[in-house]
């Protein structure tokens, strides 16, 4: 839950900038466009990156044990950064489209809550309904949270209850492409935005 509220609300900074008059000035700077989202996306990853790394700290102290090797960090790092690379994505995009920021807080529920609850995060996917099973095996975020279970626990059922395949690093590998995926696409999707909001 973290990382998807932490990267939609870092959208609000876009916002904020545009209303302040402190994007125009970005915009007038001889910089390419895509830079100054990336810029954005970069505070947007070390906050968060922060963020986990304190929250998984506080774990430790208090007795948790993830059961992770080294392989499982690489996995659960490689998960948490593309999946943020992503929903970064998702806010930048809905700022651009979005004039005020209280129209934004008012669709994050919808973006980075409601997924949620279908992506395996309370009951396994399995427990769904046909047609909501199905429709969580698409979501980023069930191939995410299960890459998150599995690099840090050890955890293959939710690669299990996505892909029903034998081999946990074939479903994680798998998993993390379409993770990949969807950072790639939002990545490119929210430079376009930005760029053509710029221009109005």
């Amino acid at each position: 839950m973290l990382i998807p509220l932490n990267t939609m609300f870092s959208g609000l900074s876009v916002i904020v900038d545009r209303e302040s008059g402190a994007q125009r000035e970005l915009l007038a700077a001889p910089v390419p466009r895509p830079v100054l989202v990336l810029g954005n996306l970069a505070v947007a990853l070390a906050v968060t990156a922060l963020q986990v790394t304190v929250l998984i700290a506080a774990a430790l102290a208090r007795g948790i044990d993830f059961h992770a090797t080294a392989t499982g960090v690489l996995w659960f790092a490689a998960a948490a950064t593309l999946f943020a690379i992503g929903m970064y994505g998702v806010a930048e995009t809905l700022a651009a489209r979005v004039p005020k920021a209280e129209e934004f807080i008012a669709r994050v529920p919808a973006i980075a809550i409601v997924p949620w609850f279908l992506a395996g995060s309370l009951f396994p996917i399995s427990a769904l309904p046909a047609f909501l099973e199905w429709f969580a095996r698409f979501l980023p975020l069930t191939h995410g949270l299960a890459l998150v279970r599995y690099g840090l626990l050890g955890d293959s059922s939710g690669l299990h209850a996505i892909w029903r395949m034998g081999d946990p690093t074939a479903m994680a590998a798998l998993s993390l492409g379409v993770v990949a995926l969807f950072a790639v696409a939002l990545t490119r999707v929210s430079i376009r935005a930005f760029t053509r909001s710029a221009v109005r």
